[in-house]
């Protein structure tokens, strides 16, 4: 894989999550991150929607409702 150096400006708040996360290579991580993102982004809005209401029935849902945040966090709905 060709790679290229860029620099991007980043909330340090969202660069402190990223180290937490990290137990090795950084690099590595946030390309991993990117590539989840993507992927994400390209599932259908609909698909998105159906998923997102399928995990409000969840009973997961009022046990943990951060969870449930961060799929729609994930969804981007």
């Amino acid at each position: 894989m060709e790679t290229k150096l860029v620099n991007y400006k980043l909330p340090v708040d969202l660069i402190e999550q990223i180290e937490c996360m990290s137990t090795g290579n950084k690099t590595a991580l946030v390309i991993d991150l990117l590539k989840q993102a993507i992927a994400m982004r390209n599932v259908g809005e609909q698909t998105r929607w159906y998923m997102y209401e399928g995990a409000k029935k969840s009973p997961s849902y009022e046990a943990d409702p951060v969870s449930l945040r961060n799929v729609v966090d994930g969804l981007h709905v």
